[in-house]
């Protein structure tokens, strides 16, 4: 019998395990296959091109090896995000049934902690999104240059409206006056800085460590008009000493490990006033796999992130408490953030034209490698494995 049909056998057992959705299977004979699962949920498609391939990838590196075999062509499908679904759907529904700790994890352990070879070094350079430059987001973000959840009002509302509607809510729950003075750790291309000092008179400061970051926000807040009330520092969150009336910060504690998440709450803590307020988006991870995350290597840490973790809001409150703030409230976003994430891919295709003709060396692989990204994120928001929220902290007042 030949290797591909002995994989395809395999495959087939694999995937006729599904209990939640439906998945129509395509083989490279042609053929195609239609798997039905116990309990409704989404359709997924997928064309398996090279069945060997494919197994060896699931076996060699499990959940990274599947990222790897589709930048590498080996497996196609008509709409990538609800496929990512429909196996995380069906991964966590069996993880709520066997015994954790039985062989599956171990082996699941046992993969995540080999040490993975990337496919080459120009994809582990390329991949770093601190390398890729201004101009490159430039092509596919919103005109707001928001690389973070934006909160839509309706379907049609434009990605950039709903990222003002973000910074907007973010400002009421600061309750932002003319004249605060407000520190924004992790400020990204000065999205947020413009927008408090512009519509709400605020003078922001914001740390990043990008040089490229800052030479964007310190052109954007003068075309502005409000360099005045706007400071750009190249600066370590650490490091800073300077006393605000309320801070904030916006998908930031992603991009860093675990170690560094007590540190940010008290850099908070220390820059505002008792009685001072300080806002967070972030995005989390459920509590349930959150342990998973720490200690075990995923897509995102091997290609996209390889210094960051997401934690859960247990976690959160707990890192919170611990600085000394008052947890005052939180709202979730989590669907915003998959439109999001849906609405980015769609621009970020149809920058790619773009983006190869100006020869910046980037390949089809790279092009897969991030249309599995924000793919696979909108995945993990539409099925809660991941969420996004608001989180409004306040430093208790005196005594």
């Amino acid at each position: 019998m030949r290797t591909g049909s002995i994989a395809r056998q395999v495959l087939r057992r694999v995937v006729g395990r599904i209990t939640i959705g439906s998945l129509d299977v395509t083989w490279s004979n042609g053929t195609t296959e239609q798997v039905h699962g116990t309990h409704l949920g989404p359709h997924g498609t997928v064309t398996i091109h090279d069945e060997t391939g494919f197994l060896r990838a699931l076996v060699g590196k499990g959940s990274v090896g599947l990222a790897a075999a589709y930048f590498d062509g080996i497996w196609e499908t008509e709409d990538l995000p609800t496929f990512l679904e429909v196996g995380a759907r069906n991964l966590d529904e069996r993880a709520t049934r066997r015994r954790r700790g039985g062989w599956v994890d171990r082996l699941r352990g046992f993969w995540d902690r080999r040490p993975h070879r990337m496919r080459s070094d120009a994809i582990r350079e390329i991949g770093d999104h601190y390398n890729l430059g201004n101009d490159f987001y430039e092509q596919w973000l919103d005109e707001t240059m928001t690389y973070s959840s934006a909160l839509f009002d309706s379907d049609e509302e434009p990605l950039a409206a709903a990222q003002n509607r973000k910074y907007e809510r973010l400002c009421a729950l600061l309750e932002l006056v003319p004249g605060d003075r407000v520190l924004e750790i992790g400020c990204g291309w000065g999205g947020f800085a413009e927008y408090a000092a512009s519509n709400h008179g605020a003078h922001v400061t914001g740390l990043t460590l990008s040089t490229e970051q800052a030479s964007y926000a310190n052109k954007r807040l003068e075309r502005a008009g409000v360099s005045d009330r706007t400071e750009i520092r190249l600066k370590d969150f650490r490091d800073e000493r300077g006393m605000y009336d309320k801070a904030v910060s916006i998908e930031m504690i992603e991009s860093v490990d675990e170690t560094l998440w007590p540190p940010l709450f008290h850099a908070i803590s220390r820059a505002i006033p008792p009685g001072g307020k300080a806002a967070m988006q972030a995005i989390t991870i459920d509590e349930r796999f959150y342990e998973g995350l720490i200690s075990h290597t995923d897509f995102i840490k091997t290609y996209i992130f390889p210094g960051g973790a997401l934690p859960s809001l247990e976690v959160l409150q707990g890192l919170v408490a611990d600085a000394g703030l008052a947890w005052v409230s939180a709202q979730s976003h989590g669907l915003d953030y998959a439109r999001t994430l849906h609405c980015w891919a769609k621009r970020f295709d149809e920058a790619w034209p773009r983006l190869v003709s100006e020869d910046r060396g980037f390949d089809e692989a790279f092009h897969r490698m991030w249309r599995y990204y924000l793919a696979y994120c909108e995945a993990g928001f539409r099925t809660g494995r991941i969420d996004g929220y608001q989180i409004l902290l306040e430093r208790p007042a005196a005594d």
